[in-house]
């Protein structure tokens, strides 16, 4: 044997000559080894000026002289790196660190963490890492008061974040308590981790409590707040691809500030980049505002990544999964007046399918109006009439041929009129012009005497908001 067992220090050989340089040596291993002081624990690659008995752990990414000795104590001696396998129980002071670690035969471990400071990680017979900082695997856990009372804290960044007791089943999730994408106290359950029922909601404001599960509530649908969630009725033959700012695609659904690309099929709306808005007034719903109203929003099947959501001036996201992912958010006090629904990706591309708008804080089941009722209720902001009109005449110079255009519905407000003439004759004036938010004047105008006709075709009138 010519190293010691537990600190690897060289032994003097029986009739050795030149026995002091083994002795200086094995003097300058404890002097590095006794109370040891490592530089680092992190520091990859080697400093290129170390003092003698410089000394770190080295770790797993080592390169240079370091590399292959992960965990290896390196200590700068006698102008060159030697390099010691730790034995179970070594320990060391991390200068960088400010702590003490102890080698436990797989991995150094903070032995314990200063008073003042703490620890960055902590386990209790478990492994910490940067996401879950303290892991305890234990029969029970106990927090008890220093006193009187004893609060469990859970705090969250915003509304839109989540603070929740999450109860898992073989590290799957089955149930979970708190504040899980906005401010009101949900339970929620589910049977394999992924899709989650929820089952209670009350609301932060009022406290009032709805059973969104029970048969009650799925027989008692909210109606819809939005035209056209399911984006199925398209007077303008929007085709998908990109909208620019403020250009509408399907009825009711313009792009937002920067644009807007998007694509259906059947019922799956896809964007992919930008976002789309819809401007929903009260008083279609018998109400003078929706500020300070609990609001949800849902839409199903979303796939893809988050969707950003923004009720006026409050915003946040939906998480994907699969059945009706819903966000509930209060509009401001001064979100007054006609409100903007804006939907987006929060990353990458997102898919989803009928998007609901409903009062309270948590939503329920999708029901389809029927498809005349929807027309109508787009027909109120924009209108397209299916064929061309033909107005034909025989008049005197200067005569007029005037027709009034009876709208299906009565629009919002006094609409403009857009159109195509693809043939006239005879004509000095052609035009159509609204005269309320219920008809329009479509005339022509004769130059001479004789027949005088006019076609009149892609007409629109437009009252979006």
């Amino acid at each position: 044997m010519s190293d010691t067992p537990r600190l690897g220090l060289p032994l003097l050989a029986a009739g050795q000559a030149q026995k002091h340089v083994t002795h200086n040596d094995a003097l300058m291993r404890l002097d590095t080894l006794v109370h040891l002081v490592v530089a680092s624990r992190t520091q990859t690659v080697p400093p290129t000026t170390p003092g003698e008995t410089s000394a770190y752990i080295v770790p797993a990414a080592g390169s240079g002289v370091f590399a292959g000795h992960a965990d290896d104590l390196a200590i700068f001696e006698d102008g060159a790196w030697s390099f010691l396998e730790p034995r179970a129980g070594w320990q060391a002071w991390v200068s960088d660190e400010a702590e003490h670690h102890v080698w436990i035969g797989t991995q150094w471990r903070r032995s314990q963490p200063e008073s003042s400071l703490g620890a960055e990680l902590w386990g209790v017979n478990a492994t910490a890492d940067t996401m879950t900082r303290l892991a305890v695997a234990a029969d029970a856990s106990l927090f008890n008061h220093a006193g009187t009372d004893h609060r469990l804290k859970l705090n969250k960044a915003g509304a839109a974040r989540t603070a929740s007791l999450l109860f898992q089943d073989g590290f799957s999730g089955r149930a979970e308590i708190g504040l899980a994408g906005d401010d009101q106290l949900r339970i929620k359950v589910s049977s394999d981790g992924a899709s989650w029922t929820e089952a209670l909601v009350v609301d932060r404001t009022s406290g009032l409590v709805t059973l969104p599960a029970s048969a009650w509530a799925r027989e008692a649908p909210q109606p819809n707040l939005l035209i056209n969630g399911d984006f199925q009725i398209n007077q303008r033959a929007f085709v998908g691809g990109a909208l620019a700012a403020g250009g509408y695609g399907f009825d009711r659904w313009k792009a937002h500030t920067g644009g807007a690309n998007l694509a259906r099929s059947g019922f799956d709306l896809t964007l992919t980049t930008g976002a789309i808005v819809q401007l929903v007034e009260p008083g279609l719903w018998g109400l003078n505002s929706f500020a300070q109203i609990p609001l949800c929003v849902s839409v199903e099947d979303l796939s893809g990544g988050d969707l950003s959501v923004a009720i006026g001036s409050m915003t946040g996201t939906i998480s994907p999964g699969s059945g009706r992912r819903s966000l509930s958010l209060t509009p401001a006090v001064g979100d007054s007046g006609n409100i903007a629904i804006r939907i987006g990706p929060a990353g990458g591309a997102v898919s989803l399918r009928r998007i609901k708008l409903e009062l309270g804080s948590s939503a329920t089941p999708w029901i389809a109006r029927n498809t005349t009722q929807e027309r109508q209720l787009c027909e109120r902001f924009y209108w397209r009439p299916d064929n061309s009109l033909f107005l034909d005449c025989y008049q005197v110079a200067g005569g007029y041929l005037r027709q009034l255009l009876i709208f299906p519905t009565a629009m919002r407000a006094t609409p403009t009129a857009n159109f195509s003439v693809t043939s006239e004759s005879n004509l000095i004036e052609r035009g159509i012009t609204p005269g309320s938010g219920s008809a329009a004047l479509v005339s022509i105008r004769a130059s001479a005497a004789g027949n005088a006709y006019a076609n009149f075709t892609n007409i629109a009138f437009n009252a979006e908001l």
